[in-house]
């Protein structure tokens, strides 16, 4: 993307939760392959205070039909994590770039660093796409993310909730 195709965001633009439509991996800016299937489910919230919390997952994960997450194998559990991401933390946003400090994770090695994105609007959607980085072979490798506002509740109503 040149730099004349990038456009400062306002935080007010990244606050709401949002529903993932779309988690890709390109190389040399060609799709590869979805990263958690073609059909990822995914909530990324960004609030006025500060704080972002990111939950995405593959869709259909293999589970045994009576399979309690305590009391299944390591392998099977493992497994399941694989197709899960989970993280919160702080952001910041300095034009078109959103970073998000991580205090808490699914990977032990999360806590304590930083996940930088280059931030987009298109269409309605917010686009996030991750660090570039080298392969091996010397090809671009980054990963692109497109999220839709979330709308409604899709749950009935708690009655915990007062409105």
């Amino acid at each position: 993307m040149s730099t004349s195709e990038r456009a400062a965001l306002s935080a007010e633009q990244l606050y709401g939760t949002w529903d993932l439509v779309r988690f890709v991996r390109l190389v040399d800016g060609e799709v590869i392959g979805d990263v958690l299937g073609p059909d990822p489910v995914g909530r990324i919230s960004y609030q006025p205070d500060g704080r972002v919390t990111a939950l995405l997952m593959q869709r259909d994960r293999a589970w045994p039909a009576d399979g309690d997450f305590l009391q299944v194998d390591d392998a099977t559990r493992g497994a399941a994590a694989l197709g899960f991401v989970g993280y919160g933390g702080w952001f910041e946003l300095a034009g078109d770039t959103v970073t998000h400090h991580l205090d808490i994770s699914l990977y032990p090695e999360h806590p304590g660093t930083d996940l930088v994105r280059v931030a987009r609007r298109e269409d309605g959607l917010l686009v996030l796409r991750t660090e570039e980085r080298r392969t091996r072979s010397g090809r671009l490798l980054y990963d692109e993310l497109k999220w839709r506002p979330l709308a409604g509740r899709p749950y009935p109503r708690s009655p915990l909730i007062e409105e």
